[in-house]
């Protein structure tokens, strides 16, 4: 398997999770020993530590003097964090972060994941009532970020990697905390697969195979997923579901979930999709209806489906603006407020002793350039398409506590107090920024 996979990857990088346990140690010794016939493979190792044991540092001194031996080069990386709730999935994502922070260009990562782990993951994706998707359980091969995961050991038992490792007379640790019952995975692996395999010995082997055959299912959901969602899709990849109610509910709930794994984040819940489309799709009573999803909301607006990053309340923030020949930094990941001489939108310069001040909320009538009577600044956004939560994250410029401009949409009419015969009166302001896009700066591990 191994050799096929480096036949395989046209670039010979490869990093090795290794934790020093068995299925690890064997890892590294296979490629070790297939290096030496095949010199232009390149190997790196890493190490987490997770402090989370008496002997954490002592299995971090065995995995450095085990690739010296080796002449592997070996990361360290150590997790210092508190952890109370989920701990193993809280530790998993933090672990797969910094394996991929350390990754390189075409490098691959190869776990020591086997058999027994797939049907452990398998179990694990019964017990939360997942779909096909969930109970496909790990893949050979799996998109990483800009690179991949290949898990070379996924057809071998834990029995065939443990005479591997006698056979070559292998040393590795013992966690005695993979006894622990307490962790649902280790129930499974000690009280649940054993009595299945005496049942049945194929067990093993024909839950791999289900495995196989959900993902098969997976993959072909989602060909057929992409091609049918291009038209549902705006420019600004919100979703168009205008059309929805006419189609089955089935199709719906599958469309969703596939818009919302296009966000690179974990796959939402079935329950969650299902309250998408009760509350959302289906009914739409309520305008401001938004359900969360991790730190993110899927809200709609205007027969769109839109996945909002959500951000920090300022609408109650004044931030004043005393040196104009310096740009003003925006909270939110905002951009920033520069004063221009080219471009941007043309505004009444302020009376002398007037404060120049940003806000991000305003609320009443306003006449607006243009128009010939008031209006509410609510039908105001509503003209220009602009979603309820964006609203309060438009800079909007005051002079004293008189508005003057929604930057980017707006400038209020104040002929009576500013106009002069020239534009000597008048001057430039720009504000720069990404508003429509989405700031994905962390990998988030599924």
């Amino acid at each position: 398997m191994i050799q096929d996979i480096i036949k395989k990857y046209k670039y010979k990088l490869f990093l090795i999770a290794y934790s020093g346990g068995i299925d690890s140690t064997v890892l590294l010794y296979q490629l070790v020993k297939i290096k030496k016939n095949n010199p232009k493979i390149s190997i790196r190792a890493i190490h987490i530590n997770h402090n989370m044991h008496i002997n954490s540092n002592k299995w971090q001194i065995h995995c450095i003097n085990t690739c010296k031996k080796y002449n592997i080069p070996l990361i360290i990386e150590k997790i210092d964090i508190n952890i109370t709730n989920n701990i193993e999935e809280q530790l998993r994502i933090k672990r797969y972060n910094l394996i991929y922070k350390n990754l390189l260009n075409r490098e691959i990562l190869l776990t020591g994941h086997h058999l027994n782990d797939q049907c452990e993951t398998f179990f694990l994706s019964l017990k939360r009532g997942s779909g096909p998707t969930g109970l496909s359980a790990m893949s050979s091969e799996t998109i990483f970020g800009k690179s991949k995961i290949v898990r070379p050991f996924l057809t071998k038992t834990r029995e065939e990697i443990k005479t591997l490792a006698n056979s070559n007379q292998l040393k590795w640790i013992e966690d005695f905390t993979n006894l622990n019952i307490n962790y649902e995975r280790n129930f499974i692996r000690h009280k649940i697969l054993p009595v299945l395999e005496k049942k049945w010995p194929f067990f093993l082997r024909n839950c791999f195979r289900t495995t196989k055959i959900c993902n098969e299912e997976t993959i072909l959901k989602n060909i057929l997923l992409k091609e049918k969602i291009q038209k549902f899709l705006n420019f600004n990849e919100c979703l168009n579901i205008g059309n929805f109610k006419n189609l089955k509910e089935e199709l719906c709930k599958a469309l969703i979930r596939y818009w919302i794994s296009l966000k690179n984040i974990k796959t939402p819940s079935y329950n969650t999709i299902q309250r998408i489309y009760n509350e959302i799709i289906y009914n739409r009573k309520n305008a401001s209806l938004k359900i969360i999803i991790q730190k993110n909301e899927i809200r709609c607006y205007k027969k769109f489906l839109y996945f909002v990053k959500i951000k920090k309340n300022i609408k109650n923030m004044i931030i004043f603006w005393h040196d104009t020949c310096h740009k003003l930094t925006l909270p939110n990941h905002l951009g920033y407020i520069i004063r221009n001489n080219k471009e941007g939108i043309n505004l009444p310069k302020p009376k002398n002793g007037e404060l120049i001040n940003i806000r991000f909320q305003h609320e009443g009538k306003i006449l607006i350039l243009g128009r010939q009577k008031q209006r509410n600044i609510k039908k105001i956004w509503q003209e220009h398409n602009i979603p309820p939560w964006l609203r309060n994250q438009i800079p909007l410029i005051f002079y004293n506590n008189q508005l003057i401009s929604a930057l980017g949409v707006f400038v209020v009419n104040q002929t009576m107090k500013y106009q002069e015969k020239n534009n000597q009166n008048q001057w430039c302001i720009s504000w720069i920024n990404n508003v429509q896009s989405n700031d994905y700066s962390n990998f988030v591990f599924n």
